[in-house]
């Protein structure tokens, strides 16, 4: 059984988990310790994947808020900056990195979201110092374009990683919401069959989570699960149109 965090919300462990996983590869009641190892490889794919970013708000994270040194002329404005001094150290999933940048020096109340680039395109560019509109990546530092004219206040959002508690493996508490914890069981079972040489269970189990390639219209529970934003975002709907009947002359 779970504990019970505050507001007696359930609290779910790796043990947990593992002790619902092993029933599923034949009750292989020895395999515990290996089933706590399959968990944690489940859980750690099914975080860390972008196109899932929109479920796992529990990960989501601010990085620092940092200046942006800008410049006309004299002194010169810093185009590029390394990496560490806006993304927070830590297990990070840079890939899913967004970055915000104030544009009202120094009141710092309006802000917006820069878009992604690639250092190719900015290149193509003239340098010119204005108000940045994107960003890129180069090696280990984060690029603006077009260079500030200003020390522009930017933040980033990104998705790290989900903490593992890598001295005590079964102690690990999983941050996903709860909902999840059947496909984490599911995704567990299949690397038990795959370690096990059960390639026929541990496909049929692939298939149940990602869907059958033969069949697109039919996607498994992992590809069909509704994101949580656009759960969210329920009540929005199309334009009201009248519905007009037929109309026979009589």
């Amino acid at each position: 059984m779970p504990i019970l965090g505050p507001g007696g919300i359930p609290i779910f462990l790796i043990s947990d988990l593992a002790n619902e996983v092993i029933p599923k590869v034949e009750n292989r009641v020895t395999d515990i310790a290996r089933a706590y190892t399959w968990v944690r490889d489940a859980l750690i794919e099914i975080s860390s994947d972008p196109d899932l970013r929109d479920e796992f708000s529990e990960l989501e994270v601010f990085g620092p808020k940092f200046i942006l040194t800008g410049g006309a002329k004299t002194p010169p404005a810093v185009q590029e900056y390394p990496e560490i001094l806006l993304i927070t150290a830590g297990d990070i999933n840079v890939s899913t990195l967004d970055i915000l940048l104030w544009r009202d020096p120094p009141t710092n109340s309006v802000r917006q979201k820069l878009e992604p680039s690639h250092y190719q395109e900015t290149d193509k560019s003239v340098i010119i110092s204005s108000t940045p509109t994107s960003w890129y990546r180069f090696g280990n530092s984060i690029g603006f374009y077009p260079s500030p004219d200003k020390n522009y206040q930017v933040q980033t959002r990104v998705l790290r990683m989900h903490p593992i508690n890598d001295a005590v493996l079964q102690a690990t508490q999983i941050l996903l919401p709860r909902d999840w914890n059947d496909i984490i069981i599911w995704a567990a079972a299949e690397r038990g069959f795959m370690e096990l040489e059960e390639f026929e269970k541990a496909n049929a189990i692939h298939m149940m989570l990602h869907g059958d390639p033969k069949y697109p219209m039919k996607p498994g529970i992992l590809n069909g699960r509704k994101k949580k934003r656009s759960k969210e975002a329920w009540r929005t709907t199309g334009r009201l149109r009248p519905i007009v009947g037929s109309y026979i002359n009589k």
